[in-house]
């Protein structure tokens, strides 16, 4: 197929904007109108069948060349109307690094592509050609994205300019949608066993595609920068303790330890050592931990039964509960201020008496996710309901935000309705998940409630069911959340979560700390007194799950537990408050 030449220009303007306010370009073919910059090497040159000839070193490590599109991308290849995105037009968020990305999605046409063999056109390709060493024990593929509308992308470690076919070599490595929530985000993954042996000692080219029958909206943004293919295992690795976590003997994590079925709670210091047990719980089950404001008291939810104290006589009726624990920062004087009552249902198992009637489901409540309220006198918790049948199946499920109440025994009262896992910070301020159970209720995202204001007001700070579990930084601006990415495939299955720095100034460009494709999961975020530090909880590919530490200014990360015993930690706050260090979002990691 012979050589074509697409010549296409950045004309500014208001053609989209992404959320965040970025202003993007709009790439047209032979456009001479308006302030134009260059793009892909000036004139952009599309060679189909054919290898550019590389003039920018690679990247050490880097089998891409000019991954970062800093000599405008004078050694890719594309077809279907990209545009190059400068940031000292379009923004700084425009880009993750540097001056330049690369703009795919809107306006995809499919100009210049190639037809492949069943028939179809792309609408849209970035390429690059380049060889994948015969001595590669793994292979690491890699760039920074960010999206907004939606449309469809695949990923290709491909065979010639676009042909992906698993006999004559390369690899898909995976498909995502570019309806993302805000920010910029990092996709990684990492071939090994036969997808290895499929590229291994090959000559391949990586490819961005947007495919002929992908709906490509007006709005749809996809902007790529730092792209990275190594020839090893590039994930998420641990780095060594830092100084100022090793231990000095106060013990400032509390920890929750699971020991043969039991889970307990732990004091320990920041390095893992130092260890003590100071609490098991009314029945060995201890969860959710939270230091008071002033550090002088634990809050923990202690699953236990109902009916409490007494048991019933019949053991069928003792059904799962909950209380909320406080209890002195050594362990001594625990109390439970908050008891949760179920109700049983049906007799198990269960026998239709008369033939055709319907069995009464259990209704199980619980406590789960605990935060203190400013004052160090009460305590917000998550209370959670569900329907539990004899056969072992739960339907249904409800969940609000609720406060201690002000005598044990009375009811808890309400914060916030169709919510979970409430964070406080120092100003009384609570951020929470929402949840849409029937569609008809609350929006998900994250929440914020004022209870300053009279009545309390809420806020949907975060519209993106993706960002989850909030924690509040001891500054009481920025927080942190959970992240479930479609990295490397919108499969669910393939998922990896992801943590989340935001700041309520700049809502629209949160900062990535950490892609965890070092674990199977990660949770229970929690900050250090003076905000440098976060700790969370990984799950392990064994099942097993341990504590680590991460620098929020660098996005190092490492072990406190390795043991696989852990299942979270809290970081005891300073007395008197402690001090707020601001770090700025600016670091990229």
């Amino acid at each position: 197929m012979s050589r074509n030449l697409l010549r296409v220009s950045i004309t500014l303007g208001c053609w989209l904007i992404l959320s965040g306010g970025i202003a993007l370009v709009r790439a047209e073919p032979d456009s001479t109108s308006g302030p134009t910059l260059p793009i892909l090497s000036g004139a952009f040159t599309m060679n189909i069948g054919a290898s550019p000839s590389p003039t920018v070193p690679a990247q050490a490590g880097n089998l891409i060349q000019e991954g970062g599109f800093e000599q405008q991308a004078a050694n890719w290849e594309g077809c279907g109307n990209l545009g190059l995105v400068d940031t000292e037009s379009a923004g700084s968020n425009a880009v993750y690094a540097g001056r330049y990305a690369v703009f795919m999605g809107a306006g995809a046409d499919g100009s210049g592509c190639p037809t492949l063999p069943d028939n179809t056109t792309p609408r849209q390709i970035l390429t690059q050609q380049l060889s994948i060493p015969t001595s590669a024990e793994a292979v690491t593929v890699s760039f920074w994205f960010r999206g907004a509308a939606g449309t469809s992308v695949d990923v290709f470690l491909a065979r010639g300019f676009y042909v992906f076919d698993p006999d004559l070599g390369g690899v898909k490595l995976g498909t995502f949608s570019t309806e993302q929530p805000p920010g910029w985000q990092l996709y990684r993954t990492v071939l090994t066993g036969e997808d290895l042996d499929r590229v291994r000692g090959q000559t391949l080219r990586f490819s961005i595609v947007i495919q002929q029958n992908t709906a490509v909206g007006p709005e749809a943004v996809l902007l790529i920068d730092e792209v990275q293919v190594l020839a090893g295992d590039g994930r998420t690795a641990a780095s060594p303790l830092p100084p100022a976590l090793r231990g000095d003997g106060s013990r400032p994590l509390a920890a929750i330890r699971t020991e043969a079925g039991n889970y307990w709670l732990y004091r320990m210091d920041t390095d893992g050592g130092n260890r003590q047990l100071i609490y098991r719980g009314l029945l060995n089950n201890v969860r959710y931990l939270a230091w008071s404001p002033d550090g002088r008291r634990l809050a923990v939810a202690d699953y236990n039964t109902w009916p409490w104290p007494t048991p019933d006589p019949d053991p069928q009726n003792n059904l799962s509960a909950a209380a909320v624990t406080v209890l002195n920062a050594d362990g001594s004087g625990a109390r439970q201020l908050y008891q949760t009552q179920s109700r049983k249902g049906s007799r198990c198992p269960f026998v239709p008496d008369p033939p055709g009637s319907r069995e009464d489901p259990s209704q199980i409540v619980r406590v789960s996710e605990l935060d203190w309220m400013p004052g160090n006198d009460q305590v917000a918790f998550t209370q959670v309901g569900f329907n539990a049948f004899c056969d072992g199946n739960i339907r249904g499920g409800l969940g609000d935000v609720r406060v201690l109440p002000q005598q044990p025994g009375q009811a808890a009262p309400l914060l916030a309705s169709f919510a979970t896992r409430p964070s406080v910070n120092r100003n009384g301020e609570v951020l929470f998940d929402g949840f849409d159970l029937a569609r008809d209720n609350r929006a998900a995202g994250v929440w914020l409630l004022d209870t300053r204001s009279q009545p309390a007001q809420e806020t949907r700070l975060l519209t993106d069911a993706a960002d989850q579990q909030p924690a509040w930084a001891p500054d009481g601006r920025r927080f942190a959340v959970v992240r479930v990415t479609t990295v490397p495939s919108a499969d669910a299955r393939n998922r990896i979560s992801a943590i989340m720095l935001y700041d309520r100034q700049d809502l629209t460009n949160p900062r990535m700390l950490l892609l965890a494709d070092h674990g199977r999961s990660i949770g229970r975020v929690r900050w250090s007194p003076d905000g440098a530090y976060l700790i969370y909880t990984l799950g392990r590919f064994d099942g097993g799950s341990d504590i680590w530490w991460l620098e929020v200014s660098s996005g190092a990360t490492g072990p406190i537990t390795s043991d696989g015993a852990w299942v979270e930690a809290a970081w005891r706050p300073a007395a008197g408050g402690g001090s707020q260090v601001f770090l700025p979002l600016l670091v990229r990691n």
